[in-house]
């Protein structure tokens, strides 16, 4: 009896223990748009239509969540209304006729993010809806994000790499174990942000390779004075069984960076994701 008394007391334990650690890995696909106006280059607003890609991991304790996320994009980018520019060649061609050459201006942003974050939970709660028990808790933390927008277009627009320290909030809500919600906002602290420099080129007088010329040259610290960027991160999850998941993913952010003219970047993703427990 005693034995049976003790088998039974280990399997609450190790049940307890699988619910408070949990580990979550998850892949996404969605769809982007980006809106820029980056005065350094040009005074015309940019835009894309961008395909993404989202690759995470989550482990949630019980007292924290640790979270690690890759995120790329790929889409065309072009001023908006100007999507099909030309390039002419004027000229005459040898038989002294005015030469006709001419070829589009394609354009590609590519766009990557990277963040890790801990956050600590502060309070919980609970409530029963109908007969359906829901369950929330919020949590407060620090990140650091690294995100790089590159173009291939001829006048170098929207160029930066942003590096921060950011503060967030987290809520979640669990509803009858099924369906999962959650809502995550990101505000940087401070962080080091490289652009070119004003001449909007880069060029080394001592040889090294373009890649550090810009990270040397464009570099400078940024806080809240000159940089700003909210991110805000929701998603809604199904739990199939205890161990796959599927749900929608929304993330939006608003860029706002002075040096060394002002850079405004909005964005906006929707995508679907499928989880792994």
């Amino acid at each position: 009896m005693q034995l049976k008394i003790i088998i039974f007391l280990l399997g609450c334990a190790a049940g307890i223990e699988t619910k408070a650690q949990q580990k979550k890995f998850t892949i996404g696909l969605g769809y982007q748009r980006t809106w820029m106006v980056d005065k350094q280059a040009s005074p015309l607003k940019y835009q894309t239509s961008e395909k993404t890609v989202l690759l995470s991991y989550d482990h949630t304790g019980t007292s924290g969540v640790f979270s690690a996320q890759v995120n790329g994009a790929l889409g065309s980018f072009f001023p908006t209304g100007f999507r099909g520019r030309q390039m002419y060649d004027p000229g005459y061609n040898d038989n002294g006729t005015p030469r006709k050459d001419s070829f589009y201006i394609p354009g590609t942003l590519y766009n990557a993010r990277i963040k890790i974050s801990y956050l600590r939970q502060t309070t919980n709660g609970y409530n029963i809806i109908g007969k359906e028990k829901l369950y929330s808790h919020n949590y407060f933390g620090a990140s650091l994000n690294n995100q790089l927008f590159y173009s291939d277009n001829i006048v170098r627009t929207g160029w930066i790499n942003a590096a921060s320290i950011n503060g967030e909030y987290l809520h979640t809500a669990i509803l009858n174990t099924k369906h999962f919600f959650s809502l995550k906002i990101s505000i940087p602290l401070f962080g080091q942000n490289s652009r070119l420099p004003y001449h909007n080129t880069i060029s080394s007088s001592s040889g090294e390779s373009n890649v550090k010329t810009f990270f040397k040259q464009g570099s400078s610290f940024a806080w809240l004075a000159n940089f700003q960027n909210i991110q805000l991160d929701a998603g809604y999850e199904y739990s199939i069984n205890s161990r796959i998941c599927m749900g929608i993913r929304y993330f939006g952010q608003w860029l706002h960076y002075t040096r060394e003219k002002p850079i405004n970047i909005i964005q906006n993703n929707i995508g679907i994701t499928a989880s792994l427990k």
